[in-house]
């Protein structure tokens, strides 16, 4: 393999002083990262990437930088640089001539440069980014290939790249044939720039737990082996099983509990086979979360899945999604929740230290229950933290709930990466949703046709069905006090009533007029809810508002008027519901908070137009409302189409075809400074950067892979916050303690800690907001504001009417 050489240093241990040498840490790299990339066909390819990665540490000029930051000198990280000599090794040893061994080439140096940070194959401005940063090495090169083939011997170091040149051969033979069977889904350039991706991931991850390892002085990890995940599993669902008996022999059965546990069953039978993509479409209230639990676990045990992820779009959900499965399973150490909420005391700093080695890489639980956000940031964000975590989603079950939430920009996207995972990652992908969207029904980026879980769907519309949608859309639509007084008059008829608006000021402006105008003020509780309150205040106001709604012997009368935020699985029931007209989608999950716990034999939800919202700002809310109209007058004129009215499957397909037609280019992920192009053309052909080289060189400069990563990277963001800025909020002494902790912080670590807790007392403004009500409001160099509370209204939150000057201290 290699003959002894004197060696350079890669690493020294801060406890003892200990070092690893570069070949030490390159062979233990390319060891793990191979059998990660066995899973996926990556094997040699990773192999390689992992042998050479580093090599650009055997100079003298590496060596006196590690020895310095080792001695507490001060460096400047990443000054010396090391990750391209190794591509620029590999990149030799490539047949010029041959397809598949300069697409090897390819592939290897480009993880090799991105795995301290992703780097574009071809920028967009038509740089090679290969060619242009080997061209800064030329000086010390030499010595490097001279000193790695002192150590490995030249046969060692071409087989081993013949290997990977028969993975790389049967990587691009693969897509072609699933394009030919699959009629060119997506693309062959996406599917590629995935496989890139995926070994990235690989060596990103390999690096780094080889590093902790030697650091921490422990031997290197071992992957779970089929046999040793199945018994795992077994126990799972018998814990689950145990557990739902317990529970059918305590609870008193109601007439719906045979549908659901009919519904459960079916999801537990269910073999789809390894790995594809599904789809669990039920009623709200049919148990949705148990039943695919239940396919999950089935499914993670046949197969010897290596992971069930649980991905929810917003936190709300996830957080009691996350507690029933652990409940379910009776583990809550399995269960890892990896999302923004997850806060520790000032005294957990051991527990907050396991957490972030967790959450690093996603391999180390077997259930990962985690948000849309850091799922697609897995898949497409530019961060190597993201990156690193793809190599655990291959050979496992992703569950994706409320699967219509996802924003329109990022559909073909998600649409071709789901179409990689099922059928080149072995994973098994469900898509749960009662409004599910018609993802497969697009133009080329469409997911490949999902088998249903429950062949006929529609069996339980019926049985589950507790509301009626009422059309009470006016031609010249509601001003905000005929709004308000509608809302008033509907309240007469039922004990709690819920408006749901579009927009802050709309929700605001209904409130007041309501509490103006009712005359005894001592009949009502009046809730408001909005974005412009921090989360901790918000949470407040619902277990109000619930405790309200369970006292249902109250005199009083609820009215709640709030933004979509209460759409987000948020446990609330009332009798009758108005919702300011929006997409079909939304209104079903309106629908959904009314007549939850059956108040009544059948449910109202009203939807109405407000003339004077203004949603401009507020994304495809205009496309959406659009789509929504033509509809509901469609099922006026044609009630015979659409049996079971809006709520019906007719009526949603529908709604989702006339809502989807004139955003398809959007759904491509447009980029902002260059709306020409889109995030998948950075990720395929890359046209505008593949047209300034050719402008520049003619086609005397040929390249396979033309995929500018890093800016679609740090293009790729899943929520718009383009012009907000963050706000924390003195709330109460749970605040001001942390606020005062994050003064005195002393350490990156104590920082962040501060500022996860201080989320609860976040609100986000837009600059323009911040800038018109808080003329003096100041920012220092840490960018953190700090609102007094006395500025900070008990119904509103962040009092967004207000002229007050108000100087706000920074942290």
């Amino acid at each position: 393999m290699h003959t002894k050489t004197n060696s350079f240093v890669a690493h020294i241990r801060q406890s003892d002083h200990a070092e690893q040498s570069v070949f030490k840490h390159n062979d233990n790299v390319a060891s793990l990262a191979s059998a990660v990339g066995e899973r996926y066909g990556l094997g040699n390819l990773a192999k390689v990437a992992g042998r050479h990665h580093d090599d650009g540490k055997n100079t003298q000029e590496f060596d006196a930088y590690i020895r310095a930051a080792a001695a507490g000198e001060a460096v400047v990280r990443g000054s010396v640089i090391h990750s391209t000599h190794g591509a620029v090794l590999v990149d030799k040893l490539a047949n010029q001539s041959d397809l598949y061994s300069k697409l090897t080439a390819e592939m290897i140096r480009t993880a090799i440069m991105s795995h301290h940070g992703l780097r574009d194959c071809l920028s967009t401005n038509g740089t090679i980014v290969f060619a242009e940063a080997a061209e800064r090495i030329l000086d010390s090169f030499n010595h490097v290939e001279n000193y790695v083939s002192n150590h490995y011997s030249a046969d060692f170091i071409k087989n081993e790249f013949l290997f990977a040149c028969d993975d790389a051969k049967a990587i691009q033979t693969g897509i072609n044939e699933f394009m030919r069977k699959n009629n060119a889904v997506g693309s062959a350039h996406f599917y590629l720039s995935m496989y890139m991706r995926l070994l990235t991931s690989i060596l990103i991850d390999a690096d780094r737990k080889n590093t902790a390892c030697f650091e921490d002085a422990v031997d290197l990890p071992q992957a779970l082996s089929c046999d040793e995940c199945k018994p795992m599993w077994s126990d799972y669902i018998y814990q689950c099983e145990m557990r739902l008996a317990k529970m059918r022999s305590e609870k008193e059965p109601s007439d719906l509990d045979k549908f659901r546990e009919e519904i459960s069953q079916r999801c537990m039978e269910f073999d789809g086979g390894e790995s594809g993509v599904f789809r669990l479409v039920v009623p709200c209230g049919a148990g949705k979360t148990l039943s695919s639990l239940r396919y999950a676990l089935q499914t993670a045990n046949r197969y010897a899945k290596k992971h069930v992820f649980y991905i929810a779009p917003f936190n709300s959900i996830l957080e009691q999604n996350a507690s029933e499965i652990s409940n379910y399973i009776g583990d809550t150490d399995a269960v890892l929740e990896h999302h923004s909420n997850i806060v520790f005391g000032a005294d957990d700093s051991e527990d907050e230290k396991k957490y972030e080695l967790l959450i690093e890489n996603w391999s180390k639980s077997p259930i990962i229950a985690t948000t849309a956000v850091q799922f697609l940031n897995t898949l497409f964000a530019g961060k190597t933290s993201s990156v690193r975590r793809m190599q655990s989603l291959g050979d496992s079950v992703i569950i994706l709930d409320e699967i219509q939430a996802l924003p329109v920009k990022v559909l073909k996207l998600f649409n071709a990466a789901m179409n990689f995972l099922a059928y080149f990652c072995g994973a098994s992908v469900v898509l749960c949703s009662a409004t599910q969207p018609l993802l497969d029904k697009l133009d080329k980026y469409r997911i490949l046709p999902p088998k249903s879980i429950i062949e006929d769907e529609e069996k339980y519309d019926a049985a589950f069905k507790r509301v009626e949608i009422v059309d009470c859309i006016k031609e010249n639509g509601f001003s905000i006090d005929e709004a308000a007084r509608f809302i008033l008059e509907q309240a007469h008829d039922v004990k709690s009533m819920l408006a749901i608006v579009n927009t802050k000021s709309c929700a605001r402006k209904i409130f007041e007029y309501i509490g103006n105008t009712i005359e005894n003020a001592a009949e009502y509780c009046l809730f408001h809810l909005s974005t412009n309150m921090c989360p901790a205040h918000r949470g407040e106001v619902l277990e109000q508002m619930r405790r309200c709604l369970k006292r249902k012997d109250e005199s009083k009368k609820i009215i709640c008027v709030s933004t979509s935020l209460i759409e987000a699985g948020v446990d609330v029931s009332f009798e009758r519901v108005i919702r300011s007209l929006t997409g079909l989608d939304s209104i079903v999950q309106a629908a959904g908070r009314c007549n939850r716990n059956r108040e009544t034999d059948c449910g109202m939800v009203s939807i109405i137009n407000i003339r004077d919202e203004h949603i401009g700002t507020l994304g495809h809310v205009k496309s959406a409302q659009e789509a929504t109209r033509e509809l509901l007058y469609n099922i006026k004129a044609h009630p015979e189409i659409y049996p079971g009215g809006a709520l019906s499957k007719p009526a949603m397909d529908e709604y989702y075809a006339r809502y989807f037609k004139p955003l398809l280019r959007e759904m491509e992920y447009p980029l902002k400074y260059d709306p020409e192009h889109t995030l998948i053309d950075l990720l395929t052909i890359n046209p505008s950067g593949y047209k300034r080289l050719k402008a520049q060189y003619g086609s005397s400069r040929s390249l396979l892979l033309k995929q500018a990563f890093k800016e679609a990277g740090e293009a790729f963001s899943v929520i718009d916050d383009d012009g907000k800025v963050d706000i924390i909020v003195e709330y109460n002494n749970d605040a001001q303690q942390w606020l005062q902790r994050l003064r005195s912080a002393a350490t990156l670590q104590k920082k962040r800690s501060a500022l996860r807790h201080l989320q609860r007392y976040t609100v986000q403004l837009r600059e323009n907001k911040r800038k018109k009500i808080y003329s003096m409001l100041q920012i220092n160099e840490a960018g953190v504001f700090v609102l007094p509370l006395a500025c900070y209204d008990c119904k509103y939150g962040v009092d967004e009417t207000r002229n007050i000057p108000v100087e706000l201290f920074i942290v």
